[in-house]
This record gives C-alpha cells, sequence and structure tokens, in this order.
C-alpha cells in the first residue's frame, strides 16, 4: 500500500445500461452524450496536492472502466484511500461497488460522500462495508483522513464503532473561499460537453456553494444547508484567466445554484471579465428575483449568452408552496429583460409539485410557449429525505416510493390529482409539446450561423430528447 489517495467518478451500470450521474449537490442522472466535469472531485485532489499528499482521478464514467476495470487497477497498487460521490439514482450500484472494492482492498479506507448518503448515513453505513460515510462537501474530511486524523476528531463524518453509528461535529468546511483552483489537469476535459454550447472548448465553473433561496424540495439544504459561501472575486478572475488562457475554454457554464444572488459580485465578475477582454462566452443559472435589467445588460456585453431560470412552475397557486420566493410575474418580467439584453433564456419545470395538477402542469406548458424560451429541462418532483417537501408527502401519504435512495425516472411522489405513473408522462407531454412545435423548430434551425453548429446541436437534441421521452 501507498500513500496516494484515488478519487473515482465511476460508471454506474443500472439494469444493465451505462447511466452517468451528476455526482454533486443535486445527484442527478445526465445523459449519457453530456458529462459534466467532477468539479467536486477536482477541487477534493487540488486541496489534497496543496497538502503534499499524493492523489490520483479516476474519471471511470468518461472513460467507459466498469467497476471490476477500475477494481483490477487498484487491486495492483493498493492506496491509503479511495473516495467516491454517490448520486440519488445509483445507489445500488455503488453498494455493489464499495463490496468489489472492500474484497480487493481490505486495508484501504473507503469513503463516500454525496447529498443521498448525507441525508441517511446509518443505512448506508449498514448496507455495504465502508470506513465512513462524508456528510456534506467532501474536501476537508478526505484531507484529515488521508493524514490519518483520528475519525471522532474529524468534522462531518459518520461511522460505525461497536454496532452503533457515530456522528462527529456537522460544519461546514472553513476552507472553500480559500480552495486552490481545482486540478482539472488530472481529468481529460475534451471528453466532457455541457449540453447546447455554441462554442467549443467549453467547462464548467463554480464560484458560489449554498443557496439564499429555500426551496421545499431542494437537495442543496442537504449538501450544504442554506449558507451562501462565495469565492473572492479575484480568485474566481484568476480561474477564468486559466481556463482561457491554460485550457483555451472558449465557454463556460458557471454551476453556481444562483449566480445572481449578489448584484455587487456579479458586477465585479463582469467588470473582470470585461478588464482581462476574454474571447469567452458563458451561461449561468438564476432566479426570476434575483435579476435587473441593468445586471443583465451587463452581463451580456461581460459575455453571457444564456441565463437559465428556475421556473419551476407556471401556476402561482404551485409556486407560492414552494418556498421559493418568486412569481409568474417576475418569471414574465425577467424573461423580458433577458431578451431585451440579447441573452438566450431556458428555463427549469417541475412536474408533481405540491398541488400540481393537468391544469397547473398545462400553465407551465403555456408560460414555457408564450414566453418564447430557448430551452427546457422538466423534472419530476423527487421527495428527497430531510426536505420539507418530503414531510409534507410523507403526512400527506403522497410519497409513492418508500425507499429513500431511487428517484430516478421520477416514480417516487404523486399529487392528489396525479399519480405516480402519470407524473413521468407528464414531463414527457411538457416536452412533445414544447419542443415539437413547427414554429420552434424552424425558429432553433434559423438560429444557427453554420451548419456545424446546427448539425452537432441537433445530434445533441434528439439524444436529449430520447433521454427525456424514453431514457438512456
Amino acid at each position: 500500500m501507498d500513500d496516494r489517495v484515488v478519487l473515482i467518478d465511476p460508471l454506474a451500470i443500472i439494469d444493465g445500461r451505462k447511466v452517468l450521474f451528476l455526482r454533486d449537490n443535486f445527484g442527478g442522472e445526465v445523459p449519457l452524450s453530456c458529462p459534466y466535469p467532477p468539479l467536486e472531485l477536482a477541487f477534493t485532489a487540488a486541496v489534497l496536492r496543496r497538502d503534499g499528499i499524493p492523489v490520483e482521478l479516476i474519471a471511470a464514467n468518461v472513460l467507459g472502466l466498469p467497476h471490476p476495470v477500475v477494481v483490477e487497477k487498484l487491486r495492483k497498487a493498493p492506496p491509503r484511500l479511495v473516495m467516491f460521490q454517490s448520486a440519488w439514482g445509483s445507489i445500488d450500484d455503488d453498494f455493489a461497488f464499495v463490496r468489489l472494492l472492500r474484497d480487493a482492498l481490505p486495508t484501504t479506507i473507503i469513503v463516500i460522500a454525496g447529498p443521498n448518503v448525507t441525508a441517511t448515513p446509518e443505512r448506508v453505513l449498514r448496507a455495504c462495508p465502508l470506513d465512513a460515510v462524508i456528510l456534506g462537501e467532501p474536501e476537508e474530511a478526505v484531507l484529515l483522513l488521508a493524514r490519518g486524523d483520528c475519525p471522532s476528531s474529524i468534522p462531518n463524518l459518520a461511522y460505525l464503532e461497536g454496532g452503533e453509528m457515530v456522528t462527529t461535529e456537522r460544519r461546514l468546511p472553513p476552507g472553500w473561499a480559500s480552495y486552490p483552483l481545482p486540478a482539472r489537469d488530472l481529468l481529460d476535459l475534451s471528453r466532457y460537453t455541457i449540453p447546447f454550447s455554441r462554442r467549443l472548448p467549453c467547462t464548467t465553473i463554480a464560484t458560489v456553494r449554498g443557496c439564499p433561496h429555500h426551496c421545499t424540495f431542494c437537495p442543496t439544504q442537504i449538501w450544504n444547508k442554506r449558507e451562501v459561501r462565495p469565492r473572492p472575486v479575484d480568485l474566481v478572475l484568476t480561474e477564468i484567466e486559466e481556463l482561457v488562457v491554460r485550457y483555451r475554454m472558449r465557454e463556460l457554464n458557471f454551476r453556481d445554484d444562483t449566480f445572481t444572488w449578489n448584484h455587487d459580485r456579479v458586477a465585479a465578475i463582469c467588470d473582470g471579465i470585461l478588464a482581462a477582454g476574454h474571447d469567452l462566452t458563458w451561461r449561468c443559472f438564476a432566479t426570476a428575483s434575483t435579476v435587473t435589467e441593468d445586471l443583465l445588460q451587463l452581463m451580456a456585453a461581460a459575455g453571457c449568452t444564456q441565463v437559465c431560470f428556475g421556473f419551476e412552475s407556471g401556476d402561482d397557486a404551485i409556486l407560492s408552496k414552494t418556498g421559493k420566493g418568486t412569481t409568474v410575474a417576475q418569471g414574465r418580467q425577467a424573461t423580458t429583460w433577458a431578451r431585451a439584453a440579447g441573452l438566450e433564456v431556458s428555463g427549469t419545470f417541475i412536474v408533481g409539485l405540491e398541488g400540481d395538477n393537468r391544469t397547473s402542469i398545462d400553465r407551465s406548458i403555456a408560460f414555457a410557449i408564450d414566453n418564447e424560451l430557448d430551452y427546457v429541462q422538466v423534472n419530476v418532483a423527487a421527495p428527497m429525505p430531510t426536505t420539507a417537501f418530503r414531510k409534507r408527502q410523507d403526512k400527506a401519504g403522497l410519497n409513492a416510493d418508500p425507499d429513500h435512495f431511487r428517484w430516478s425516472g421520477g416514480r417516487t411522489s404523486e399529487t392528489r390529482a396525479l399519480g405516480a405513473e402519470k407524473l413521468p408522462e407528464e414531463a414527457r407531454r411538457f416536452y412533445r409539446e414544447f419542443y415539437l412545435r413547427p414554429r420552434y423548430i424552424r425558429g432553433r434551425l434559423a438560429s444557427h450561423r453554420n451548419v456545424s453548429s446546427l448539425l452537432s446541436h441537433a445530434r445533441l437534441g434528439v439524444k436529449m430528447a430520447r433521454h427525456a421521452l424514453f431514457g438512456g
């Protein structure tokens, strides 16, 4: 055994098919054609290297490496510690992976992180031979374990001792603002694709952890609670400089839950991008209540080309129960401002929220169409453990699947008007009615400046449509 730490982004095999998961604070499934870089692992690797600890990052998902291949590689050179992040829909496959790792590496420390295991650590620990579950963000706990600190002194850990679960102090790691730049050199960035990027190469960047909103359904609260913790603007600009100069990136996707939560900070980032003169375009996530006309104009001037708003519903009665603090009118106004700034507008929607029915879903579809959104992403409401939405669903007897671990596929929730089997159908109906309109198709075809861009988006669109409508 050597002293290195191995971080793994696993390839899951679910019901005989390869599945990719975004193993972050959301932990959702993504199409095989759209793998995202594992930023949390890259940050963890950077923190370890800063401390002089040797680290290896195995991107098994994009390399197509099944678990036995990864395990055999590690068997030949056992590391001190192995860590990977779990996802909601991958948990059974993750348990199987842990068992393979343990059989091959009896003396290696094996830990996992992720929102699902953070929410239900005891169940996880009793299901597979782990040394510990990391509760929340992984960087600090992995570093201290790799140093050899006593587990009882390491915050944000859960482990079994004498048959009973021990949970150490739960707190947000203090070092996020000063973490070194992610160790992207350990990844082959050419293998990652951001959906509907206009320019290549492209990648993701994270500048904030936490979210200012209190959405009842959101798993972010499981992962890093509700406290918003930004990276310093100068460090963000340094990272952008590295991405443009070292990695030749031409487009970035800010992965912050709500990039626009602080206007002064957004303005400082935009001013820095403009001052540097980068040939760069970028996209971000926002909520309708956190933008102004002037802010969107500045963002566009600094290279922003698209804003994705978390609209969630086109019905105020549904929105009022989500805790998001936005209205349909705010969504409409934000879209108008973004359009005036020359930005594309995409939106996320959820079917199956509290009180949802066919009529309210029709209003959501109408909102997306009437406001001429460029893209929509439609999710089925998932009652994730510890969320307010989950507690309400349990109290109302509307949690169709009591298993805490599985939610990919959508058959875990229902409303009084729509059963669990109907909600995925409603999501597919939303996609069909939005994307299969002749006017929409003509508009998308006309928006591309060259044949290469058109063909690239067409291929990706077909793959994502297949994933959305049929799975896989």
